[in-house]
């Protein structure tokens, strides 16, 4: 199961570097329509919902050391999604979000994606 959310979440990284290179243009660039970044939040939504659903079950002992990657990595990309949620709040009163939340969102969420990668390789 936390493959599932680990693909998920790959899905919307995906889809966040297209975005990530859509803001990098300026903004005299024309903005990607609103639903591909609706698509970016729901995909990413769903991951850390997988995510949440299979830290639930019980998982064999981690040898590696490994124990508390899973919830961190929740935690992470739960900041993540509140600052996409920030970002969304800010677009949506027609403003251009600032290059730091920006950033801070893009941070954490790969953090929290690096730290699920890990625990899948040495869980």
């Amino acid at each position: 199961m936390i493959e599932l959310g680990f693909g998920v979440l790959c899905a919307a990284a995906l889809i966040g570097v297209v975005l990530a290179l859509l803001y990098l243009r300026g903004p005299a660039a024309r903005p990607p329509h609103p639903a591909v970044a609706a698509c970016h939040g729901a995909i990413g939504a769903a991951g850390l919902a997988a995510l949440l659903l299979a830290l639930g079950h019980p998982r064999a002992p981690d040898a590696m050391g490994t124990a508390g990657f899973g919830r961190a990595s929740a935690g992470l990309v739960g900041v993540a999604l509140a600052l996409g949620v920030a970002i969304a709040w800010t677009a949506w009163r027609g403003r251009r979000a600032s290059g730091a939340l920006v950033g801070a969102h893009a941070g954490f969420a790969i953090a929290g994606l690096v730290m699920l990668l890990a625990l899948i390789a040495l869980g």
